[in-house]
């Protein structure tokens, strides 16, 4: 018996909304006070992972000491300077073509669900106008692992009332697409590199996200 789509998962930064050079800003800005190299191609690869991992490398990079308090601290001052960088976001900010595919498929009926280390997603869903759009958003810090781990996504399908194999989750992060790749969903990959290879479906951009091309692809899986 085929698998019919009922369900997607999102990750919320780079796939909803075009906040991925607010994060590099933000996260820039607290790694020069304390002297840790931060590079945009270091924002790719952090996204979506857990903000205590991006903190210890961090720390990690300078040749001084900081106490667990001193780190989290950190973590709340580059929290901070991205919720100040988001403050008057709009629906101008969701990334290209991504109002118009998410409006598609919730008139084919299908569900959403939010898998984001993100604690902002609900706030800027909010700002989107697309709140209510979303039965479930899993809250990052209800979870033992983080990305790359799948427990995100499972915990989204769960929380949606959705068997796996028939959800389809998105990211644009090689950490949450990892994760994806370890469950049974059809992973859609928004990126280039040897893991969005892996997808089921990879993308180089928002704009070639189509509800039919997805339902298509899903059904010939």
């Amino acid at each position: 018996m085929s698998n019919k789509l009922q369900a997607v998962i999102f990750d919320f930064d780079g796939v909803i909304a075009d906040t991925v050079p607010n994060y590099y800003e933000a996260t820039k800005k607290m790694a020069m006070e304390i002297g840790a190299p931060f590079t945009r191609e270091d924002n790719l690869k952090y996204q979506g992972v857990p903000r205590k991992i991006l903190i210890d490398d961090l720390v990690a990079r300078t040749n001084k000491v900081f106490t667990e308090l001193e780190k989290e601290v950190l973590g709340n001052r580059k929290s901070d300077y991205y919720k100040v960088l988001i403050s008057e976001f709009t629906v101008e900010n969701m990334l290209p073509g991504m109002y118009a595919f998410l409006k598609e498929l919730k008139d084919a009926g299908i569900k959403f669900g939010i898998a984001s280390s993100s604690s902002n997603a609900p706030y800027l869903l909010e700002r989107f106008g697309i709140r209510d759009w979303f039965e479930c958003i899993v809250d990052p810090h209800s979870l033992k692992r983080g990305k790359p781990d799948p427990e995100i996504f499972l915990t989204a399908a769960d929380c949606l009332g959705v068997d796996y194999a028939n959800c389809a989750a998105i990211e644009d992060g090689q950490a949450g697409l990892s994760g994806i790749l370890q469950t049974p969903m059809f992973a859609v990959g928004i990126g280039e590199g040897e893991v969005f290879e892996k997808a089921d479906w990879r993308v180089s951009s928002t704009l070639e996200l189509k509800a039919d091309t997805l339902l298509a692809k899903f059904n010939k899986r």
